[in-house]
């Protein structure tokens, strides 16, 4: 279902799933990051769920760990995500060894790349207004390089009105060498937690 007005980017607490039939084609990003063929038909016929906790330590910075499952016999795979901007490894059976930074950003002229120089126009269109969450940021960020395989990836997330209901959207664009490719994922809300013990009770049970 879209999102309502009570979810924001500071509680994504919840199950989400990819619409397969509102968001891009991930072919040609997965193409471009070295995947095999057999896997991206597979990938393209899944349903693709994920289980989101996000918490705030003690120094107030936020944490989001995405614990996504597919159908087809893909593994699952748990993501952790710390919005600091400090590097965390990642290793992944689709998709190898890789460094990813997460930080809270502003989609503004005065946004900038992970690799360095303004964001991509495409990651900063289409989205709605969001209450800042801190020093006129609005969205979470996320960059991440392969270096073996020779690919980075920024995503950025945020909220976007999809056919008159709002979407909780993730924005990606990969590059290698010359070559670039990119897509909208959308996701759709399946369950939300509305009240702090709900939610509370959830988050504990990923402890």
């Amino acid at each position: 279902m879209a999102a309502p007005a009570e979810v924001t980017l500071q509680d994504l607490n919840g199950y989400w799933v990819m619409s397969k039939s509102l968001s891009d084609p991930l072919d040609p990003v997965l193409a471009l990051q070295g995947i095999n063929w057999l896997i991206r038909k597979v990938v393209s016929l899944a349903t693709i769920t994920m289980r989101v906790i996000e918490t705030e330590d003690s120094t107030g910075t936020t944490h989001i760990r995405v614990e996504q499952t597919a159908t087809g016999g893909i593994k699952g795979e748990t993501e952790q995500r710390k919005l600091d901007w400090s590097p965390v490894p990642h290793s992944s059976g689709v998709f190898g060894e890789m460094n990813n930074r997460t930080r809270w950003t502003s989609i503004g002229s005065e946004a900038e790349s992970g690799g360095g120089g303004p964001l991509h126009p495409w990651l900063t269109e289409g989205w709605l207004d969001e209450k800042p969450i801190e020093d006129h940021k609005t969205h979470v960020q996320n960059w991440v390089v392969n270096e073996r395989s020779g690919w980075t990836a920024e995503q950025i997330w945020g909220f976007a009105m999809v056919d008159g209901k709002r979407y909780h959207v993730r924005k990606f664009l990969v590059k290698k060498g010359d070559e670039e490719a990119k897509a909208s994922y959308l996701v759709s809300l399946v369950i939300y937690f509305y009240t702090i013990h709900d939610r509370a009770s959830f988050q504990e049970t990923a402890d």
